[in-house]
């Protein structure tokens, strides 16, 4: 995982300006944000709104008729979740995918941040209020780590606040959790879900019908990972997947 030292600026002539302090006698990579290419793009607008309608927001939909189900009857052969983080980390990986087709932002936070401002923050304001907080406890602390991550200022233990999410739409949302013994914070997956579904309903998609550009047809297309050919693990790896593909293919034919 990496760790942002600290942000630095560089002159017209690309040298740093006021470069931070370093760890002494440490090697250091400097990384910038790049988002990997479209496959291609997509055939329309009306294509695009398809596929956020019918898969992106389909599948969230999928999980809450799984929430009903197990409120419902929780009773099987093995446990079951009520799917609380599962949801909330699909409407952050939604959040992120809208954010990509408006195309507003320098890298994936801020180009959220924006779809928050313009369009999220009008179904609820507190949203972009504590956008910050909320992206790197839910959408970094469940996708890396599956659990929400707590949260406090750097070096004073006083002020962490634990994080939370419950499955249920009437349930608490940007409040504390009663139930945990000291200070937290939480919010309903099912009605994150609810107000970003809204959200693209009610502003989102007469922008993306109306308003965008073509350049939004290939930002919303499937993303292309390229393989450096120096990373022989990755290319031998790519190699033995498109094996598989052809033996497919063959016994397919047969």
């Amino acid at each position: 995982m990496l760790r942002r030292l600290e942000l630095f600026t560089t002159d017209e002539a690309g040298r740093p300006v006021a470069f931070p302090d370093l760890d002494p006698l440490s090697t250091f990579v400097i990384c910038r944000d790049e988002d990997a290419p479209p496959v291609g793009a997509m055939e329309s607008r009306d294509a695009v709104d398809r596929w956020i309608d019918g898969c992106l927001f389909g599948d969230l939909r999928t999980l809450i008729l799984g929430i009903d189900r197990f409120c419902q009857n929780p009773q099987t052969p093995r446990p079951l979740g009520g799917c609380n983080f599962l949801l909330a980390a699909g409407c952050f990986m939604a959040l992120e995918y809208l954010a990509q087709v408006y195309g507003r932002g320098r890298d994936a936070t801020s180009a959220a941040r924006q779809y928050v401002a313009d369009f999220l923050a009008r179904v609820d304001q507190r949203y972009l209020e504590v956008f910050e907080v909320l992206w790197s406890c839910f959408r970094n602390g469940i996708v890396h780590g599956s659990w929400p991550q707590a949260v406090c200022i750097r070096g004073d233990a006083s002020t962490r606040i634990g994080v939370g999410a419950n499955p249920r739409i009437d349930g608490d949302h940007f409040g504390p959790d009663l139930s945990y013994p000291g200070p937290s914070f939480i919010i309903s997956s099912a009605r994150l879900f609810a107000d970003l579904e809204r959200s693209y309903d009610e502003f989102f998609r007469s922008w993306l019908l109306e308003e965008s550009d073509d350049a939004v047809l290939a930002r919303a297309a499937p993303r292309l990972l390229e393989i450096n050919p120096r990373n022989t693990t990755r290319v031998q790896q790519l190699s033995v997947i498109r094996a598989w593909s052809n033996a497919g293919r063959r016994e397919g034919n047969v």
